[in-house]
């Protein structure tokens, strides 16, 4: 299933190694896992439902504070995405 995902379930390997390979993200995995472990970082994995849940809610939320740009929340998502940089 990785290929129908695109490597999506493998974010956070991606993000730390983006120039590795999607085929390969799977086996860095356990290692970036161990890594969390060791210096008691969160590791969060969604299953394909949960992970879609998650990402329509956070799509609401933001949807929700940028529908009332009369009354902005200071530096909502939507501030984020416009000032980010980089």
């Amino acid at each position: 299933m990785d290929w129908f995902h695109g490597g999506l379930q493998f974010q956070l390997e991606h993000h730390l190694f983006p120039r590795l390979p999607r085929c390969q993200l799977r086996k860095v995995s356990p290692v970036v896992q161990d890594l969390c472990k060791k210096h008691n970082l969160p590791y969060r994995s969604y299953s394909f439902l949960e992970a879609n849940v998650w990402t329509i809610k956070t799509l609401r939320a933001v949807a929700v504070q940028a529908r009332d740009l009369a009354n902005p929340v200071p530096k909502n998502m939507v501030w984020e995405a416009v000032h980010t940089h980089g």
